[in-house]
């Protein structure tokens, strides 16, 4: 008797505490649209405004779209931290269990990497704008260290203080900096309407010219969706905290609701940044896109100085949501048996503590020895539109293999041709972008080479985990019984495009 109430108190010392509302994980995801500020200046600077506007729409709608998909999957595994990752497993497992160990590690990696990207960012817009002389270097012997390297690891350590402390704490931090974000991307969004400086003829379209790219620009186009894709979907990470939500209906409100701001701002600011930075300009310093929109739309001075420092919350926004979420994806993969148990281990904070002081080392080194933030990306990208794809595709095979597995929330008919589209769609950019990332200047054999190798080390983990901590068959897992009679009742749709209706009707 002694022995049942210390496991189950240990077990509920052990588990998330639920103390989110939706609009929490809307303030976390938020940080999503930060990454305009990191990516959209190299993108506009290769293929144009109008073209590089396309590009994140497109993007930011098939984001969109696939968390309906998981919105359906959160309903059906309430209780699993983590989000996508764990989708890929729980559809895969029967079938071939090693892919939600790759997903898993690869999705980490993914949303890890976006640390030191981001922070890596903001350090360099802080050196250009404050500390334009500190060119000093500091040789590591291994490794050379610049004043922007600094600031980002000192950033880093600095977030990861609210990480720790939990869930609460991160989203406060990022309520006020997504407070702070609408006041730029307003900025942006009117800038066509209100600044003297605002160009129509500045919004070039630099895809499918007559011998200017490849395929017509369709290689091209998926490069930078490859690129594109590591914040175009990533609203997704609102399913991870689904068993933190306070209500059942949280996740999909989150979901819906994140993935719906994210394509607007996608759509927006690209046309009010395009208009005012030719393309020449972007491409002589891509990073100072921003920047220099931010003098062409504002008086110089004050106004300027305020919105370049709003620009920098938004990015560290982006740190902060990414410990955030990448903290639990591992933590639910430890306790689903994919990585080492170490990671299963709770903080009394009830955070993945482990998770979060292993991913902030990574990025430390990630910015010592790869400086360029978009060559970080080419590389994480590869793990984590894998991820994507597998937890996109899993949502067919789930529908296939247990139709009665209880959903609180379904979706229409819809749904299954919705996730064949953007299965297909996923794995073409995927394999396209990934192959031919040099086109965009920044990819090449050693950032695939991380890219892959970290799908490797994903196989070890995995396999360490399986066959030596817990003895276990590799290639299948069998699926725990769900009781269905225990399962609250399920809301379906009739009609294919009756799933948006029903959740924007439940957000009123």
């Amino acid at each position: 008797m002694a022995d049942s109430l210390m496991h189950e108190n240990s077990d509920t010392e052990n588990r998330l505490h639920r103390t989110l509302r939706w609009q929490d994980a809307f303030a976390l995801a938020m940080a999503v649209s930060g990454g305009l500020f990191v990516s959209f200046g190299p993108t506009m600077a290769a293929i144009g405004a109008l073209s590089a506007m396309f590009i994140w729409a497109l993007a930011a709608a098939v984001g969109w779209a696939q968390n309906y998909l998981f919105a359906e999957m959160a309903s059906m595994f309430p209780d699993k931290p983590g989000g996508v990752p764990v989708y890929a497993h729980e559809a895969w497992k029967e079938r071939f269990a090693p892919a939600g160990a790759m997903a898993t590690f690869g999705y980490w990696f993914g949303w890890s990497a976006v640390i030191s990207i981001v922070s890596l960012t903001a350090g360099a817009i802080i050196q250009a704008r404050w500390f334009p002389s500190a060119s000093w270097v500091l040789d590591l012997g291994v490794a050379q260290m610049g004043a922007a390297q600094v600031i980002a690891i000192v950033l880093m350590l600095a977030l990861m203080v609210p990480n720790l402390l939990g869930a609460q704490p991160a989203a406060w931090v990022n309520k006020i900096f997504g407070a702070l974000l609408v006041v730029p991307l307003l900025v942006f969004v009117v800038a066509p309407l209100t600044s003297g400086q605002w160009d129509v003829s500045n919004l070039t379209w630099g895809l499918g010219h007559p011998g200017a790219d490849h395929w017509g620009g369709i290689q091209d186009a998926a490069v930078w969706l490859y690129l594109v894709g590591w914040t175009a979907y990533g609203t997704e990470m609102c399913a991870a905290f689904t068993p933190e939500y306070r209500s059942g209906r949280d996740a999909r409100r989150a979901l819906s609701s994140s993935g719906g701001y994210t394509f607007a701002v996608f759509a927006l600011v690209p046309i009010g940044i395009g208009g005012l930075v030719s393309q020449p300009d972007a491409a002589a310093d891509p990073t100072a896109v921003f920047v220099n929109g931010f003098a062409a739309a504002l008086p110089a001075g004050f106004a300027g100085d305020a919105a370049l420092v709003i620009t920098i919350g938004a990015l560290l926004m982006g740190v902060n949501a990414s410990m955030a979420d990448g903290s639990r994806a591992m933590y639910g993969a430890a306790l689903d048996g994919l990585v080492p148990r170490q990671f299963e281990k709770l903080n009394r904070y009830q955070v993945p503590a482990r998770a979060v002081v292993t991913a902030v080392v990574m990025n430390v080194l990630l910015v010592l020895f790869v400086t360029n933030p978009i060559s970080i990306l080419v590389a994480a990208n590869i793990g984590y539109l894998l991820a994507i794809l597998l937890a996109v595709s899993g949502f067919i095979v789930l529908r296939r293999d247990h139709p009665q597995m209880p959903r609180t929330f379904k979706l229409g008919r819809g749904a299954v041709p919705l996730a064949a589209v953007t299965t297909v769609y996923g794995a073409a950019v995927l394999l396209i972008g990934a192959s031919s990332s040099k086109l965009s200047g920044y990819g090449g054999p050693v950032e695939l080479a991380i890219g892959l190798g970290i799908l490797l080390l994903s196989v070890v983990f995995f396999v360490i985990r399986r066959r030596v901590q817990d003895e276990l068959p590799l290639l299948r897992e069998r699926r725990t019984a769900v009781a269905v009679a225990e399962s609250p009742p399920v809301s379906s749709t009739d009609r294919p495009d009756d799933f948006i209706r029903t959740t924007a009707k439940e957000m009123q």
